[in-house]
């Protein structure tokens, strides 16, 4: 049975919507985890593995801003040429060249070209008057960036910024985009259901499933043969 656009839409729209989602509880991870680093960082004690869940999860980050970026645009029924539409896109144009890097990154590390950047990407931060930049270290020499800061505005320009192969992404920045564009398309849809344009995960089902020891399970006696 072929599925009409309205079909398609519902789908697409739960699909936007868990992505967000997501992407909201990584951008949370991230934030708690990077500020628990700060008093050891300023205390000179090596943080080793502790940047390694919040840079994974940046990566992760990167991959559901992209899904969502990718379903938005997917979307039937809705003004792909709107203001809103362009403005996401170009909002989320760092996101897709970070995405693209860490898809491919068998034929950028396989280029003669000098790899400077750190594989994974590094995690940059503030707080108040303090800026922070989180690595990996690797075999070759690297290089890494860290967030600017505006001497006019006299303050720096992210507050959560994750950087790979020459695309930085302001992750507050490109969170606040999403918000913003699936706001935009709850108020031009109507659902049947008000509650299906809900920022909300819904119900999960569970399945469970146990294997007995047929030699626990009780045994038929003369008295349980079934009678004519």
């Amino acid at each position: 049975m072929t599925r009409t656009p309205q079909d398609k839409y519902i789908l697409l729209f739960e699909t936007a919507k868990r992505s967000l989602l997501a992407a909201d509880v990584l951008m949370q991870r991230i934030a708690s985890e990077l500020s628990s680093m700060e008093t050891d960082i300023a205390q000179g004690v090596q943080i080793d593995g502790a940047a390694i869940s919040p840079l994974l999860s940046c990566v992760a980050f990167v991959d559901f801003a992209h899904r969502f970026s990718s379903v938005v645009d997917a979307l039937p029924l809705i003004n792909k040429k709107a203001p809103e539409m362009r403005s996401f896109r170009a909002a989320l144009a760092s996101v897709e060249a970070a995405r693209h890097h860490l898809q491919h990154m068998r034929g950028d590390l396989s280029s003669d070209a000098e790899i400077l950047h750190p594989l994974l990407g590094s995690l940059s931060w503030t707080n108040e008057s303090s800026s922070y930049t989180a690595f990996l270290s690797q075999p070759t020499r690297s290089e890494s960036v860290g967030i600017v800061y505006d001497t006019q505005e006299k303050c720096w320009v992210a507050k959560h910024q994750y950087s790979v192969s020459g695309a930085s992404i302001n992750l507050d920045a490109v969170l606040s985009e999403m918000h913003a564009i699936f706001n935009w398309l709850t108020g031009l849809v109507g659902f049947s259901d008000p509650t299906f344009s809900e920022l909300k995960w819904g119900h999960t089902q569970v399945l469970f499933f146990k294997v007995l020891d047929p030699s626990a399970l009780p045994q038929a006696g003369p008295s349980d043969a079934p009678t004519a």
